[in-house]
């Protein structure tokens, strides 16, 4: 008996929770409408990462997008490097996507006003593991 009276309660958190996330994947959509519109296939973009990593590692990078690929990240081509971490700004919208069916504890997420790409990311999983947490700032971005 004390099941059903439990249910409703359980129902309601359960659909909160779905429509909370429904709000953030259709503000995902509507900022990568933004930069889609704009239809940036060739464009520069200095890239900082913030994670608990060697200082080199966090160092802020230049990096070239040609053809919607990674061409090359602070002047080293981008096949010399095999890091997943340096993706074009298409490449971050699919990374926001991902990170986010990991259920993150903590996400915070800035667009640019201007193009909508996404200038800052961070995610930090899982409070119970230590420095897993990454973030991901966005700036200098220049269209050709």
């Amino acid at each position: 008996m004390k099941c059903f009276r439990i249910f409703p309660i359980v129902f309601f958190l359960c659909l909160s929770f779905s429509c909370e996330k429904d709000d953030e994947s259709s503000n995902l959509g509507a900022e990568a409408e933004k930069w889609a519109s704009y239809g940036f296939s060739n464009y520069d973009f200095t890239l900082q990462i913030s994670c608990f990593c060697i200082v080199d590692y966090t160092q802020p990078k230049r990096i070239q997008v040609r053809d919607n690929k990674v061409i090359s990240v602070a002047g080293v081509p981008f096949e010399e490097l095999n890091d997943s971490s340096f993706r074009t700004i298409d490449g971050f919208f699919l990374y926001i996507e991902e990170q986010r069916k990991l259920n993150p504890v903590v996400e915070e997420i800035q667009y640019d006003d201007e193009y909508g790409f996404p200038s800052y990311i961070y995610f930090d999983i899982s409070e119970r593991i230590a420095d897993e947490e990454i973030g991901y700032t966005l700036t200098d971005f220049v269209p050709y």
